[in-house]
């Protein structure tokens, strides 16, 4: 009976194992990495196409190791690095487009850096970095000047802005401009602003399939002291429509009245970017990976029921065959719950389980059980899903099984930074915990 315990224990884990093998083989694409950097434009002339493609090649990696420090941690304080260094961490270099002449050399590289090799530098030079990507926000720029509302104008300064610097942007949080539309366009008036109508937002998040809205407003005023300002917020808005808070206000004064009708394009570049960092710096900061601290948490995940059938005949201690109902939606081999006893079945039939294993995990077994009695099946797919889940946290170092109950499982998961970040990080997986006994904390999604 031990060994056969045991057998049924290794099925369990060998699912769990071959599910981890094959997300792992499935995450290899750097395409969808937060080291993978992409469009960097070089353009070397040289006393030879052999040098300045050599050259290029060199400032391209150079060029990229540097947006991904600016993309992966919270400060870049100042560090010196060899050319060689780089070239350890580059795991390849691709070339989207390239053209030449005798001496000249342009080309446009994608890079894609060794995720290991990269977080061993940050822990090298004592760097705190974060590199879990946010889900989608839309941006809806709005411009409300002396001639009125503009919304999605390519004509606008404004819009056009941040047309163009999200065409480029590369951060951990991807920001998709919104997408003109005749008919919500009609729609939207200067009360999305001042009353902001939460069917209307949430029909704008939906089309551009992200999970929050951004209107950013720029807007020049004229006192009535003379003195006129650019006055620049930037509110955001939940997956459901509703308002969760303004992340951004400024307000910079203008050269003279005039400067309403004509304000100076660097104003709203400036703007842009400033709006940009402020997310990027908070979900950093939110997601931080501080590599001095080692951390594990203690996590609970309840194994609930996922078919039921009764008993059509009383099942006796010994018995070999179990006559129920019906087997519809169970699995065709797997295991069981009557009463407080597990019993693993190699195979089904359309109304009895067969070929048994009784009382696994030294559970409960009872001499007789009557007819009408409730037979259930374990959802234990929630353990693969969950596992491989927490185990692809990119700071996660370890995800040890505890223990498998009739009614739960537990899990010792350790891994880099506070448990704030550990958190946030599942959290936007749509996975959440609460605290349970101080000591552990319980799966509640």
């Amino acid at each position: 009976m031990f060994f056969k315990i045991l057998n049924i224990k290794f099925l369990i884990f060998f699912t769990i194992y071959l599910t981890f093998n094959s997300i792992a083989s499935s995450n290899d694409d750097c395409k969808n990495s937060s080291f993978y950097v992409k469009n960097i434009k070089v353009d070397l002339t040289k006393e030879s196409i052999i040098k300045a493609r050599k050259l290029a090649e060199d400032k391209a990696r150079n060029i990229g190791f540097k947006r991904l420090l600016n993309k992966l941690t919270l400060k870049n304080k100042k560090l010196s690095f060899k050319k060689s260094d780089i070239l350890l961490l580059v795991d390849y270099l691709k070339i989207n487009d390239e053209a030449n002449s005798d001496k000249r050399y342009l080309a446009d590289f994608d890079i894609c850096f060794n995720r290991s090799l990269v977080i061993d530098y940050f822990h090298k030079n004592k760097l705190q970095y974060a590199e879990t990507y946010r889900k989608p926000i839309t941006i809806l720029p709005i411009f409300i000047g002396p001639r009125g509302f503009i919304l999605l104008d390519d004509n606008d300064v404004w819009y056009s802005k941040w047309k163009k610097k999200l065409a480029i942007s590369d951060g951990l949080v991807k920001l998709v401009i919104a997408k003109k539309d005749l008919n919500l366009s009609r729609k939207i008036g200067p009360k999305i602003v001042s009353q902001p109508q939460t069917n209307l937002i949430k029909k704008i998040i939906n089309k551009e399939n992200s999970d929050a809205l951004l209107i950013v407003v720029a807007e020049p005023i004229l006192r009535n002291d003379g003195k006129t300002f650019l006055n620049v917020y930037a509110q955001i808005f939940d997956g459901n429509g509703k308002f969760v808070n303004t992340i951004y206000r400024n307000k910079l004064q203008l050269p003279s009245t005039t400067s309403i009708y004509n304000i100076d394009d660097n104003l709203f570049n400036l703007e842009v970017l400033n709006i940009i960092d402020t997310i990027d710096i908070s979900w950093k900061k939110d997601n931080l990976i501080d590599p001095s601290i080692y951390n594990e948490i203690d996590l609970l995940i309840p194994i609930s029921s996922m078919n039921s059938t009764v008993l059509e005949l009383p099942l006796l201690f010994n018995d070999k065959i179990i006559k129920v109902k019906s087997t519809k939606g169970f699995l065709d081999k797997g295991i069981i719950e009557i009463e407080k006893e597990l019993i693993f079945y190699g195979k089904k039939t359309l109304k009895s389980f067969r070929s048994l294993n009784r009382g696994l995990l030294k559970s409960t077994k009872n001499l007789e059980y009557k007819s009408n009695i409730k037979v259930t099946q374990k959802n234990i797919k929630i353990w693969p899903f969950i596992l491989k889940t927490l185990q692809n946290l990119p700071f996660v170092k370890e995800v040890k099984v505890i223990s498998i109950s009739n009614l739960e499982g537990r899990v010792i998961v350790k891994f880099i930074g506070n448990k704030k970040t550990f958190f946030q990080a599942v959290s936007e997986k749509k996975i959440s915990f609460k605290n349970f006994n101080n000591k552990q904390y319980i799966l509640t999604f």
